[in-house]
């Protein structure tokens, strides 16, 4: 299956498809394996913050976002949908959409990557450090990626939490003159993704 997610953000990236025909798309190819070794999440909490001291804070939050773990090799892929973002302000969402990540025709983000010396045996309730580096497209712009993530098994659950930042720069996300004092160059992501395992199949 998790050949098949690669395989599906291939496609992803090069065809322009509809978000319903999108998440259909993306269950389908998750139904054609047996899960017996991955770990899926399809409510993953990602959460940014963009906010400078002294402004108001330009944060958002997204409850929706897919992401898939094989626990035999430490590959992990995950994809969100821009417009899955949640804003305090409306106008804030709007200028996000159709401003700066323009979502219309770059609908969504992806990664696809590893988690190192991953051994799901060694897993307990206490988290544990592991360095993922992977493959981050934002905007249609491909960055690699290297960050620290802490992983823990518990109620069966796998859980991931990551910390990391990005440039804005890096992903050609321009930010207007008018507001470039009220929003930092360098955003702050934010990981909280609890996977299940799958057992259909």
């Amino acid at each position: 299956i998790y050949n098949n997610f690669r395989i599906l953000l291939v496609i992803l990236h090069s065809f322009k498809l509809d978000m319903k025909i999108l998440k259909l798309l993306i269950l389908f190819v998750i139904t054609l394996s047996s899960f017996s070794q991955q770990y899926i999440t399809r409510d993953g909490i990602t959460e940014f913050d963009g906010s400078k001291a002294a402004f108001e804070p330009i944060k958002a939050k997204n409850n929706s976002s897919i992401s898939i773990i094989d626990i035999e090799n430490g590959g992990i892929a995950a994809l969100i949908y821009i417009k899955d973002f949640n804003f305090r302000l409306g106008l804030m969402q709007e200028h996000f959409n159709e401003n700066y990540l323009e979502s219309n025709k770059f609908p969504k983000s992806t990664f696809e990557g590893d988690i190192k010396d991953f051994d799901f045996n060694k897993l307990t309730n206490d988290f544990k450090n592991y360095y993922i580096q992977g493959k981050l497209t934002i905007k249609g712009v491909t960055q690699i990626v290297n960050t620290e993530a802490q992983l823990r098994l518990i109620d069966e659950k796998l859980e991931l939490k990551c910390n990391f930042n990005i440039l804005l720069s890096d992903f050609k996300i321009k930010i207007p003159r008018v507001v470039f004092k009220k929003i930092d160059e360098k955003v702050k992501i934010n990981l909280n993704f609890k996977y299940e395992k799958n057992n259909k199949g």
